[in-house]
């Protein structure tokens, strides 16, 4: 009840505060999201974009030369964009997630709209969450437009999403597409491209750069369209507009990834001159060099509309007399991406990127299926298969360090791993506690693992941001990162210190560190203990290991059951361990899987496991 009253308070005081903000200083508000680039456009420098129109309108606004994601894929990023919430809080940083929010958390187009604004989407959501779409929107389809509004004062806020940048574009079959209206002279030529060092300088990676450039171009035009609809309905003066990408580039090592080429992304403003008082931006063509996050521009809107900024909110406003003076750190975070896990959290200052991977054994590019039909990625699986990938490249094909520190002044594409230098201890030691800090303050639930996530917010309504929130969840919480990150140190310095615990996710953690740790023969008898236990992740991670140990029949039954299994998350658990443990394993259970049912993940995963046997 107390919930249900303070959210009627909280109407009520936004629809005071936009009163009193009064109707001529309430703009518009267009936000128009592209899908996959990082910021390869003319005004950012980029001497290959075609991009007039977005070039036009950072003259007249505003250029953010160093925005990021939360995340490098859509889905997470756009959960925080919509909530204005790091997705590790909620519990939503798993791709393709349907995550119940808090009672208290709301989609902040929802709070525009008991504003008096007309709320459209035009017409991606994607946003990882259980939420109902007349809750947020006024319109949502393909045809959503603020054109809709039954009234022509009526203020509205609008989002168009345009897809034609996404990664699959960038395939040759999606390009043609795309670009089958653009001018031969219009289009790049591969042989002029520059090829980024992350990749190896081959045709195909040539022929990438290039094909995103042109997708880039035709999506310029398509802003210009959206702005001269603007212009044509005289709204262009009362309407200020956002622009944004919703992670960085859809190719390898950039897409899904925490590094700047995953998360930096182009953030435009154009704000017309009747709100320059009121942004705080007075005068056009502005470079702001703050540091800020997607997570920013929910609490920018409701800035803009005189919407108070709820408390749940982790990102602020980035105008208006509420704006932040810029970030000292920006946080990233990986975590299950389609049908591969990961736990990977990340901090960036203004010169250095620290990186935490929890399960160092998984290298950076593992196989994703989807990623796995890109042209550069399907060069460089060629070339490291005939042993010609060079070294700079190859790394990301093998397992990583469980800490990574880089340069971005030197190395901007972080490419040396600086952790290990002793020159760098005190910026080391000052970014790993401020990851562990960031972790704790936000809550990150994912500490759990996936396949026992849903089980610990039962006793929470199945809400997975409350599960640390009770009173000895801090202290819970420090145990379960204290275990990942042993777990993740394994490989290297482990030891045989006790495996079990009371905490079942302790437990699931310390039994991982052994099944990837130097210590996987000597571990037998835990693993036989693990087999006995009440929670089927852990009989599954106790199978697994006496499998990986060499003692295949005594595993099998377990493992069978758990392939077989009703639960979702166990089933793909059990099948991506099966295909990550080697060909003889493979050999063993593969043939054994008859029922896929409609599990798209756990068919990608078991054609990986058919190329084993």
């Amino acid at each position: 009840m107390w919930r249900q009253a303070f959210g009627i308070l909280l109407v009520l005081w936004s629809l005071g505060s936009v009163i009193a903000l009064g109707d001529e200083q309430r703009p518009n508000i267009l936000w128009i999201s592209c899908e996959d680039i990082s910021p390869h456009l003319g005004c950012y420098g980029d001497r290959h974009a075609g991009t007039p129109h977005l070039d036009q309108m950072a003259s007249e606004g505003i250029l953010f030369t160093h925005a990021f994601s939360c995340h490098g894929v859509c889905a997470p990023s756009r959960t925080g964009i919509i909530t204005g919430m790091s997705p590790i809080t909620l519990g939503a940083n798993h791709m393709r997630s349907k995550v119940r929010l808090p009672a208290h958390v709301r989609l902040f187009p929802s709070l525009l709209r008991d504003a008096g604004y007309f709320c459209t989407n035009n017409s991606k959501t994607d946003y990882n969450l259980e939420w109902k779409e007349q809750d947020v929107w006024d319109e949502n389809s393909s045809r959503a437009h603020w054109k809709h509004r039954k009234r022509a004062d009526q203020p509205f806020f609008a989002v168009f999403n345009l897809a034609m940048t996404h990664e699959s574009k960038v395939w040759p079959t999606g390009w043609e597409a795309v670009v089958r209206d653009l001018p031969e002279t219009a289009r790049q030529n591969p042989a002029q491209m520059e090829v980024p060092p992350i990749y190896p300088d081959t045709a195909a990676a040539r022929e990438d750069q290039a094909r995103l450039r042109d997708l880039i171009t035709v999506m310029d035009q398509r802003v210009g369209e959206l702005l001269r609809e603007l212009e044509d309905a005289g709204e262009s003066e009362r309407t200020i507009v956002m622009f944004w990408s919703d992670h960085g580039d859809g190719l390898p090592r950039a897409k899904r990834w925490t590094y700047d080429s995953g998360t930096r992304v182009p953030l435009l403003m154009r704000i017309p001159e009747r709100f320059r008082q009121q942004t705080g931006v007075l005068q056009s063509g502005v470079k702001d060099e703050r540091l800020v996050s997607l997570l920013d521009l929910g609490p920018t809107v409701l800035e803009l509309a005189g919407v108070p900024r709820p408390d749940h909110m982790q990102g602020s406003s980035l105008l208006g007399e509420s704006q932040h003076a810029g970030y000292r750190w920006i946080y990233g975070a990986r975590d299950r991406l389609d049908e591969r896990q990961d736990l990977v959290r990340s901090v960036r200052s203004r010169q250095y990127r620290y990186v935490r991977n929890l399960m160092p054994w998984y290298p950076a590019l593992q196989h994703v299926s989807y990623g796995e039909q890109n042209e550069t990625m399907k060069a460089m699986r060629q070339m490291q298969a005939a042993g010609t990938l060079p070294d700079s490249n190859g790394q990301w094909f093998r397992p990583r360090a469980a800490e990574e520190l880089y340069d971005l002044t030197a190395d901007p594409w972080e490419q040396t791993n600086l952790a290990g230098q002793e020159g760098l201890r005190t910026v080391l030691d000052e970014m790993r506690a401020e990851c562990d800090r960031w972790q704790e303050s936000v809550l990150d639930v994912h500490v759990i693992p996936e396949v026992l996530l849903d089980e610990e917010a039962r006793p929470y309504g199945g809400v997975r941001g409350a599960i640390f929130t009770v009173s000895d969840g801090q202290v819970r919480w420090k145990r379960i990162l204290e275990a990942a990150k042993a777990a993740a140190r394994a490989p290297e310095e482990d030891s045989l210190a006790a495996v079990w615990d009371d905490d079942r996710v302790v437990y699931w953690w310390n039994l991982l560190g052994r099944i990837h740790g130097s210590k996987l023969r000597e571990s037998v008898a835990d693993f036989r203990v693990a087999l006995g236990n009440s929670e089927p992740a852990i009989r599954l991670l106790g199978a697994i290991g006496l499998a990986r140990a060499g003692q295949l029949d005594e595993a099998a039954p377990e493992i069978e059951k758990a392939l077989n299994s009703t639960d979702v998350f166990l089933r793909q658990a059990a099948i991506r361990e099966v295909d990550e443990a080697g060909a003889e394993i493979c050999r063993r259970f593969v043939p054994e899987v008859k029922n896929v049912g409609k599990d798209e993940y756990f068919q990608r995963l078991l054609d990986h496991a058919r190329t084993r046997l």
